[in-house]
């Protein structure tokens, strides 16, 4: 009887996906499916919701830094959200010329290395009408790193997707869709 009720609750929650998917152009593109409960993360500025087959570790956390800090079941991959503080001057620098001086700064920061060596440059987009903007860099022991640095107006956020450098070769594409529905339903 669980079991049935499981999987009706599945079907249920793909239905609305299903429905809006329309016919043109292909197959729909594969949706991580997100717990709907929405959890406060450590700062308090944030609400997310925890995709299908992760565990939050933010409470276990011993890194204050890290606002929320997802693990992925198999370890193959983590997000991580950090704020990134700013001064006054540099936040003038956002407001003025955006985010990629922030990500070329930040990309540094992470790898240990000189700013500028990415897997892929950084670019800007739009997420839920916020600008932001997002990069990769190669970690140690093959790990690769893709950063979306998102600006609320009042704090800059860090949302780092790591997939293991032994994770099996489809962890990227997975890791990262992950990512961008965790982005994509994050409310400030």
């Amino acid at each position: 009887m669980r079991a049935a009720r499981r999987c009706a609750f599945i079907l249920l929650s793909a239905l609305p996906l299903l429905l809006t998917s329309g016919c043109g152009g292909g197959p729909p593109a594969a949706t991580p499916l997100l717990h709907s409960p929405y959890l406060v993360s450590r700062d308090g500025n944030l609400r997310y919701r925890l995709p299908a087959g992760w565990f939050d570790a933010t409470a276990d956390s011993q890194a204050s830094t890290r606002t929320v800090w997802l693990v992925r079941s198999d370890y193959a991959g983590t997000l991580t959200v950090r704020e990134v503080h700013v001064d006054v001057a540099a936040r003038k620098e956002i407001t003025k010329q955006g985010l990629l001086h922030i990500a070329r700064l930040t990309a540094g920061l992470q790898t240990g290395s000189a700013p500028g060596a990415f897997a892929r440059e950084p670019e800007t987009v739009r997420v839920n009408g916020r600008d932001g903007c997002v990069y990769e860099v190669d970690g140690v022991a093959g790990d690769r790193v893709r950063t979306i640095l998102m600006d609320t107006g009042e704090h800059l956020y860090a949302i780092t997707a790591l997939v293991n450098g032994g994770a099996a070769g489809g962890a990227i594409g997975d890791v990262y869709a992950v990512q961008q529905a965790f982005v994509n339903a994050l409310r400030w």
